[in-house]
């Protein structure tokens, strides 16, 4: 087998898991990434704004808007602004959103079966230990 970079072989395991991920939920009415953000609400009660959406997934405030704005049309969130502070808007699932919810941690189950087939219990907490290294000396 060819030696390739971590880098390298991060992004394409990445990659990958994104063209399955948004292969599966397709018959859900889910993206990959619009399933990152509810696994997130749930996280947190349910409910967050956008602002802390966009810092937690370092993504631009335009993309947020544009997956909250589908999950929205999908009934799987809905929006409003916060009457605190008109200039934050805020996030909840929806009941259809909850509904899904035990889809979802299901596919993430058999996902992560997949993706650690033939690893031990102890290459897989080895492996989890080493990428969690690996993410914070890149932040």
């Amino acid at each position: 087998m060819e030696s390739r970079e971590i880098g390298f072989l991060i992004k394409s395991i990445n990659d990958k898991i994104k063209v399955k991920a948004d292969a599966d939920l397709k018959q859900h009415g889910l993206t990959f990434a619009q399933c990152r953000i509810l696994g997130f609400l749930h996280e947190r009660g349910g409910q967050a704004t956008q602002k802390e959406i966009e810092d937690y997934f370092q993504i631009a405030h335009p993309t947020v808007v544009g997956l909250v704005g589908r999950m929205e049309k999908n009934g799987f969130v809905e929006t409003w602004f916060d009457p605190a502070d008109g200039r934050s808007k805020l996030v909840r699932t929806t009941k259809k959103a909850e509904q899904q919810g035990k889809d979802m941690e299901h596919f993430i189950h058999e996902q992560e079966i997949a993706m650690t087939a033939g690893l031990s219990p102890e290459e897989v907490s080895e492996l989890k230990h080493m990428l969690e290294v690996i993410y914070h000396n890149m932040t």
